[in-house]
């Protein structure tokens, strides 16, 4: 079919890190085009929403919001008072996707409720081809006995990094050597996560003021290697990859590794659940047991990967699952409606009760003022 590419204006705002339209979108949008529609990141879209214009399940006949990044995680963690805003924008996200959406689809359950009854949780990405050729190329090749182990991704301490300094100084205590990692990547902390990793007696670092490693030690054995594509890393020079991170939504290097047959070695997280299909993941939930999986990842070759969990990684996958979970059904939908009428009923006997409450002994009424907390008492005639 025909693809059109149409763009809309806006503008990025830094105090927010973030891009917002500068009109409505659904204005441009002609009646005849205005079906279905999936809306990536529905809460991002409409935090800022012309005066006045439509929402988008008044235009569409049916809007499915697919939702992949934890906002309210990001503003706890960045946003000045963070804690005060978190719950702030979870009720604004909630408010927003409610009022636009029909559907919603979580990438994973570690992501917020946003619309009860109306949600649902499956990853409906995929990964490109590069990845599934690797993982068939790798099946029919011999092992080669190379069981070198790397992380792929932004360089920030929200990664896991401090993690990692701690399963390294673990696996030391245990074993009497730290064990080889390769790094790809860059970002905004690289400067500082560097640091951590080298000889150093400087431990003003505020990231690495709770973790229980001493002032000095000798350097890591981590190689930094600079940004590269996850592609340039097919082949079998790599065979294990780690990625301690528990901030993230569903991520993409994890499931690209994956197809690429490599060993995984993840934490039980609710971000990671989607991994516990696929027999080259091994997961963890402490020191002890990542030592133990590591040492296992460094002694054998990954298993084959077969074709059905290439096909589950695949795009073709991806959107077939996203057409599946778009899907209200009519049992569903009735259940959906049963509720509404229910919580209307209560709230309706709530407002009742709450204007007028008899109270027998003494012969009064209580009337509640609205905006009060107490009520305004008169005598019954």
């Amino acid at each position: 079919p025909n693809s059109l590419l149409r763009f809309y204006p806006a503008k990025y705002h830094k105090f927010a890190s973030s891009i917002f339209a500068l009109n409505d979108i659904c204005s441009l949008i002609s009646e005849k085009d205005a079906d279905v529609c999936i809306l990536e990141e529905p809460e991002h879209l409409n935090w800022y929403r012309s005066p006045g214009s439509p929402s988008w399940t008044n235009k569409f006949h049916h809007v499915v919001g697919v939702i992949h990044t934890n906002y309210k995680a990001y503003v706890r963690s960045h946003a000045p008072a963070g804690f005060l805003a978190a719950p702030l924008t979870a009720g604004v996200n909630c408010m927003v996707v409610q009022a636009n959406c029909h559907r919603v689809m979580k990438l994973s359950g570690v992501l917020q409720e946003f619309h009860p009854g109306n949600e649902v949780v499956e990853n409906v990405h995929g990964i490109r081809e590069t990845f599934l050729l690797e993982g068939q190329r790798r099946r029919s090749s011999k092992p080669t006995g190379i069981f070198k182990v790397y992380f792929i991704g932004k360089l920030l301490w929200a990664k896991g990094f401090d993690i990692l300094l701690e399963l390294e100084e673990y696996f030391r205590q245990q074993t009497g050597s730290y064990f080889d990692i390769d790094v790809f990547g860059t970002g905004p902390d690289e400067v500082e996560i560097k640091r951590a990793f080298e000889d150093s007696a400087k431990r003003e670092n505020r990231m690495l003021d709770n973790l229980s490693i001493r002032s000095r030690r000798p350097p890591l054995p981590v190689r930094f290697m600079g940004m590269k594509d996850h592609s340039f890393l097919a082949g079998d020079e790599y065979s294990i990859f780690v990625n301690p991170s528990v901030t993230e939504v569903l991520c993409t290097a994890t499931a690209e590794a994956v197809a690429m047959g490599k060993h995984v070695i993840i934490p039980y997280h609710p971000s990671n659940s989607f991994f516990h299909q696929f027999e080259n993941c091994l997961f963890y939930n402490d020191k002890k047991s990542f030592m133990i999986q590591l040492q296992k990842a460094l002694s054998c070759s990954p298993p084959n990967i077969s074709n059905e969990s290439l096909k589950i990684l695949s795009w073709e996958a991806a959107t077939t699952r996203c057409i599946y979970a778009s899907v209200i059904s009519k049992r569903d939908d009735a259940k959906n409606k049963r509720l509404e009428r229910t919580k209307e009923r209560h709230n309706i006997r709530k407002a009742i009760s709450g204007l007028f409450s008899n109270n027998m002994e003494s012969g009064t009424i209580s009337i509640a003022s609205f905006g009060s907390m107490e009520g305004n008492r008169c005598e019954a005639v």
